[in-house]
């Protein structure tokens, strides 16, 4: 019906001031002339603020390349609704992801906008919210703030909506995002749109695509420094600071900054860098990254990462973690996971290994560093614990890889005090670098555990120690430092007491270094017998093949190859394929130099199987050079050949310029044999270039603390001889003056100088015997024969004897009170050269 046709007027109704209702009533009608709808003003939309691109990105071809692929909007329906940028802090990930916006709006991708912010996750503030992110996003697209949802699943609901009716697909950038707490709430429900964060830790949600970040490419790196620096720097100067950096982009920055002025060059930098205790100073906004990733980890992972700042070295397996750490296998592999997720550990193989590279491996030390001394100790003594027990049953692959990192435990649990922890790990270690010809690491293990052999008082195995330098001193040419090594381990044996079958052979190995065959000769049988009484069937064999090496330089081949088979035998039935190894190979040579028999070919192959599966190289390769050389003496060039070639090239990897000399003259004379001219006359070319072998730089021999031994060595060796001998002295003087028994004090004399003139025989490292003398045999030159006094049974019983004597002849002279004096010192003087050997002896047993 019409409603208030009266005030019409003759032309019609006035526009806008009559209204017409029809199929009902109305209540409450309110007449306005212009009604507006709505609450004010419509808020503004802002979805456009992303943050300038950042100078200076360098190189990242690859993830940008794979990033612009998730972000493109042609990918057949397979596009990642979240992509995630990862890497560790100061890697560069806000770079290329605001960089990666940038060049996706620029084409065009996101015709609907892009939201930006930042997280603030490792800002070392609180974490903007989830619920504070979408109402800034919201609000973005228009939304005032008092039509906003109160509460957080309200705002996804109205986020996802508002997603959902845009037009146009948009980019939703989230800078330093956390990845448990931010990401699954504000993955896009609509596949038109794509969030794209940065985040340190891997996200676990399968929506995400990951897109890792490494630090930049060695070139990259020195471009970006070359590109900062005003004045002159050198290639290799940028090359090492890139490396001393560990190419981290911030730590880049850092440095390209200082370079930017001319005052501060390149030199200056890696002054200010190269030591390892300053450089996280210099490089200070890397440590403040590190530790906003630090403090975002929950406490066992921040515990194990503190804990991992003590390993030596720059791998760790879920066993050493555990053992530091005092936890568990199966949790410290968790653990390790969660930290290479966290990007503060770097994966390694497909074994579950992990890593860190050098500024984090500081970064760690700077942590460990903050623990209680006590922590750290105990830590150290698990994980030596740990290598001690894996190294007594690892083959040489473990050994190989882990050669390093036990060098530097044991370096560490000197330093630290741990001295009981050392031998189990430097023992094994130092036999595998032996056998590998690592010689001078070899030395800087063997210091290390002579040191703690000291620290421990255990003389016997520091004197085993310093021969073992000695020798691999002598072996590189360092004769002052084998001397040394020699003098050392001679106070250390004599302060043992009793002489044992290793002085034997130490004089042997000694005298044959001097070219006295002879006197080697003599004490190797006396080393071999002693050790044939002890029932000590590995270090028989030893004596045996050192044995049959003096035979032979004496030219007696049949007593030389005598012995060496009873020393590989020997060794074999001891389970050292190292010695068995060693003995075959010298009887095989013994065989070749003695003209006995014409070598057999069999036999040698048999010789290079035992030196390869004992490990040892110099073995290997010699085994190799006899075999050739038989091989080419037969006729059969062609397949000395590849002989040669395995060792040569064994030669050459490990560095063994002797052997490879003598190697390539034999490869030449197979050319040579061969009638390949051009090929001889090359390989005589490179061995006229060959340098002189020149010895190697080696850590200083550990004779510091040897001196300790002087005093009480010389107390017990002369102290009561010397005194006796001052007692018959004064009272043959006496006698001489007052009248007395003269023939009596002269023999209480002669007797205490001759056991002086004993402990003086056994202080000096010498072979010479008290009493020598010399048998002509059957061959036409003589052949010296020394006869040597046991020093051990003059001491234990001589003197006893001695005394009783003394006493016996001064009862009959009417003196046996000043000859109890005389004989109480002689038998004080045997009891204290028995004294050391007794109280190993009670030690052991206890």
């Amino acid at each position: 019906m019409d409603d208030d046709t009266d005030g019409a007027s003759p032309a019609g109704r006035t526009p806008a001031t009559h209204n017409v209702f029809s199929g009902g009533a109305a209540e409450n009608l309110i007449q306005a002339n212009v009604v507006h709808l709505g609450f004010g003003s419509a808020a503004p939309r802002s979805l456009g603020g992303l943050p300038p691109r950042l100078p200076g990105l360098l190189g990242r071809a690859a993830p940008r390349a794979h990033l612009r692929g998730l972000l493109a909007p042609d990918r057949d329906g397979d596009a990642p609704p979240a992509i995630a940028v990862t890497g560790e802090g100061g890697v560069g990930k806000s770079a290329l992801a605001v960089a990666a916006a940038h060049a996706a709006v620029a084409e065009g991708w996101f015709p609907g906008g892009v939201l930006y912010a930042d997280a603030g996750a490792h800002s070392g503030r609180e974490p903007v919210g989830v619920e504070e992110l979408l109402g800034t996003w919201l609000r973005s697209f228009g939304i005032p703030g008092d039509q906003l949802q109160p509460h957080r699943d309200g705002l996804l609901a109205q986020f996802r909506s508002t997603l959902r009716d845009q037009r146009g697909a948009v980019l939703i950038l989230l800078d330093d995002a956390s990845a448990d707490r931010h990401i699954a709430p504000l993955i896009p429900a609509d596949d038109r749109h794509r969030l794209l964060v940065t985040v340190r830790v891997v996200p676990a949600d399968p929506r995400v695509a990951v897109v890792p970040l490494a630090p930049l490419a060695p070139e990259d790196s020195r471009a970006l420094l070359a590109d900062r620096a005003t004045g002159a720097a050198r290639r290799p100067e940028l090359d090492e600071i890139a490396a001393l950096c560990e190419h981290l982009p911030l730590a880049l920055e850092v440095m390209a900054g200082r370079l930017r002025t001319e005052r501060d060059g390149a030199r200056r930098i890696l002054d200010a860098l190269r030591p390892a205790g300053e450089r996280l100073t210099e490089l200070d906004p890397v440590r403040q990254a590190f530790d906003a990733s630090y403090r975002a980890l929950d406490g066992p992972d921040a515990r194990l990462l503190c804990f991992l700042g003590l390993h030596p070295g720059s791998v760790i397996d879920a066993g050493t973690a555990a053992a530091l750490a005092g936890v568990s296998a199966p949790e410290a592999d968790r653990t390790l996971r969660r930290l290479v997720r966290a990007h503060l550990l770097q994966p390694t193989g497909s074994e579950g290994r992990a890593r860190f590279h050098d500024l984090l491996r500081l970064y760690a030390r700077e942590l460990a560093g903050r623990e209680p001394a006590a922590e750290r100790t105990a830590a150290l003594g698990r994980l030596l614990a740990h290598y001690g027990e894996r190294a007594a049953g690892a083959g040489d692959a473990w050994f190989e890889g882990e050669r390093g990192t036990l060098a530097a435990a044991v370096a560490e649990a000197v330093e630290h005090g741990l001295y009981g922890r050392v031998e189990p790990v430097a023992a094994p270690l130092v036999a595998y670098l032996i056998r590998r010809t690592h010689t001078v690491d070899a030395l800087t293990v063997l210091r290390q555990a002579v040191l703690a052999a000291q620290h421990r008082g255990d003389h016997r195995r520091e004197a085993e120690l310093l021969l073992t330098m000695r020798r691999q001193y002598w072996a590189l040419g360092r004769r002052t430092e084998a001397r040394k090594c020699a003098e050392a381990g001679h106070l250390a044996r004599i302060r043992l007491g009793v002489r044992s079958p290793e002085v034997d052979d130490e004089f042997g190995e000694r005298a044959a270094e001097r070219g006295d065959h002879e006197a080697a000769r003599h004490h190797h049988q006396r080393a071999a017998q002693a050790w044939r009484w002890r029932g000590d069937t590995r270090r028989l064999a030893a004596s045996l093949s050192a044995l049959g090496q003096a035979l032979e330089a004496l030219g007696h081949f049949e007593e030389a190859a005598g012995a060496y088979t009873g020393a590989a035998a020997r060794a074999g039935a001891a389970g050292d394929l190292v010695v068995a190894a060693h003995a075959s190979l010298r009887l095989a040579g013994c065989a070749t130099h003695g003209r006995r028999r014409d070598v057999d070919v069999v036999q040698l192959r048999q010789v290079l199987g035992v030196a390869r599966e004992a490990g040892d190289l110099r073995a290997t390769i010699e085994a190799l050079e006899l075999l050739a050389v038989a091989e080419i003496q037969a006729g059969r060039t062609p397949v000395a050949a590849p002989l040669l070639q395995e060792a040569i090239g064994l030669a050459e990897t490990h560095r063994l310029p002797l052997l490879l000399n003598r190697l390539l003259r034999v490869e030449l004379e197979r050319l040579q044999l061969e009638a390949k001219g051009a090929e001889a006359a090359a390989l005589q070319a490179r061995v006229e270039r060959l340098p002189t072998p020149t010895p190697p730089e080696v850590p200083e021999p550990p004779v510091r603390l040897a001196a300790r031994h002087v005093r009480p060595v010389l107390l017990r060796l002369f102290a009561f001889p010397v005194c006796g001998a001052l007692w018959a002295l004064v009272r043959l003087l006496w006698a001489l003056v007052q009248g007395g028994p003269v023939v009596l004090w002269l023999g209480q004399l002669l007797v205490a100088a001759g056991m002086t003139l004993g402990a003086r025989q056994r202080w000096l490292p010498s072979h010479r015997p008290l009493l020598a003398f010399t048998v002509r045999g059957v061959h036409p030159t003589a052949v010296a024969r020394r006869v040597y006094i046991a020093e051990t049974w003059i001491d234990a019983l001589g003197t006893p004897a001695a005394g009783a004597g003394l006493l016996a002849a001064g009862a009959s002279a009417g003196a046996l009170r000043d000859s109890l004096v005389a004989a109480a010192l002689l038998v004080l003087h045997g009891a204290a050269q028995l004294w050391p050997r007794l109280r190993e002896r009670l030690k052991s047993r206890s």
